[in-house]
């Protein structure tokens, strides 16, 4: 058997193939990696019984594999990774016959073309996919990442995401007449496939759909295709130093802002219980996702803040109103509810604890506070990992204030000092003029 001849011949038909899935002939596509997938197929099995030709042998057993994938044949790809899971010893080689071990069960019950078509979709998807990574901020569950953070983490992702598409719509279509329900249906093209997981600290990729709806215009198919890549390059690591924040408060409204960066500032809050990281696509290393601090909060988002006299009962009214014809405006409370839940800041100038002197700081800090039907109002001052929950407002902001305090005191009695209190002091000292006073 000529081997190298035939492997070759093989690789120019899926070289025709991958030209045909490029340029979305699938037809094609499939005949072509259906020649490949037979031929290679005959040039594996002759190295079957040869161990001495490795590394030869499994290159030409894992290619055999994917090409057999490819052209949807999923019980002849089978037969080629059952036998190198079985007597290949390349680790990296083993590890890429697992994951196709893996898509071929998904794909087993499906014609060899509809099996092929799906693959070369995933494929197409994969190479589009950013990378992430999601791990426990503590060891409470050892490296274990909970339900309860990818839920999350999902929720407040996808809030972001199609706020975003939401807006670069609007941009795109600027001179278009469309309708609202248009950017609504955009909205829900603008989400990610799940394209690969793993368990632990949970590794998943993402990528946006790029396949042609019916009525669909080109245009559009390529900004919702790029949507999840242009989010992740242009918000989601976006460092929101000062200049940052400045060329994002241009591009644009406070409305759009507070939209697209209100659920990160969730995610990337200093007291998440849960990190972030993605894999740079040039050298795959893990690079995690700075948090975000208070004060770039506080100059990228528009305060939201209630009046202290509102805050007793939290409620949403629909009204229709009428103006007269003699000039008075009548009111009319259609429908009046309690909020189960409202999440606002709160920016206070002076720590006023309620057993100790009161602090007047430099400049305003913020607090975060969630109010729940069910718990009340969880107030927070995540740059330092503080938190209380309590029923009463004013007893509840009592009670951060007093742990504000003894951290800050906490923090100055300290002679020797970790890289994280030492950021925690030197934010002090920029809020508070001469800390060391507070010493006791």
């Amino acid at each position: 058997m000529k081997a190298k001849l035939l492997h070759q011949q093989a690789m120019d038909y899926s070289f025709k193939a991958k030209q045909a899935v490029s340029e979305n002939n699938s037809d094609y596509a499939f005949e072509m990696f259906c020649k490949a997938a037979e031929i290679e197929s005959k040039v594996a099995k002759f190295y079957f019984d040869k161990p001495e030709l490795e590394p030869t042998r499994s290159v030409l057993i894992r290619s055999a594999a994917f090409l057999n994938l490819k052209a949807g044949l999923i019980d002849k790809a089978q037969e080629f990774i059952f036998f190198g899971l079985l007597n290949v010893t390349d680790k990296e080689i083993k590890s890429q016959l697992n994951d196709a071990l893996e898509i071929s069960v998904s794909l087993k019950n499906m014609s060899p073309y509809g099996a092929s078509n799906e693959y070369n979709y995933l494929t197409q998807l994969r190479q589009k996919s950013i990378h992430y990574i999601l791990e426990p901020s503590h060891s409470v569950f050892g490296n274990s990442v909970s339900l309860e953070m990818l839920k999350d983490f999902s929720n407040n992702f996808l809030k972001s995401l199609k706020s975003y598409a939401s807006s670069m719509f609007t941009r795109f279509a600027k001179d278009w007449d469309y309708s609202e329900e248009a950017a609504k249906e955009f909205e829900k093209l603008a989400n990610p496939l799940l394209t690969g997981s793993s368990i632990g600290s949970f590794k998943f990729s993402l990528a946006n759909d790029f396949l042609s709806r019916e009525g669909e215009d080109d245009k559009i198919k390529q900004l919702k295709s790029n949507i999840v890549e242009k989010y992740h390059t242009n918000i989601f690591i976006n460092p929101l130093d000062t200049e940052s924040i400045q060329i994002l408060k241009k591009e644009f409204s406070d409305k759009e802002i507070n939209d697209i960066f209100r659920p990160l500032t969730r995610i990337k809050a200093k007291n998440s219980a849960y990190k972030i990281g993605y894999y740079d696509t040039d050298n795959y290393n893990k690079i995690f996702i700075p948090r975000i601090a208070t004060e770039q909060k506080k100059k990228l988002l528009p305060i939201v803040e209630i009046n202290k006299d509102e805050i007793g009962r939290l409620e949403s009214s629909i009204v229709h109103r009428r103006e007269l014809s003699s000039g008075k405006v009548s009111k009319q409370t259609i429908i009046s509810e309690e909020l189960k839940s409202y999440e606002f800041e709160q920016l206070i100038k002076e720590i006023t604890p309620k057993n100790y002197s009161s602090v007047i700081l430099n400049e305003e800090i913020l607090l975060n506070i969630n109010f729940d039907s069910e718990n009340g109002f969880d107030m927070s001052f995540p740059d330092f990992d503080l938190k209380t929950i309590d029923t009463e407002y004013q007893r509840g902001l009592d009670k951060l204030s007093e742990l504000l305090y003894l951290k800050i005191i906490q923090i100055a009695e300290k002679d020797v000092r970790d890289d994280i209190e030492q950021a925690e002091w030197d934010f002090i000292k920029k809020i508070i003029s001469n800390p060391e006073a507070l010493k006791r």
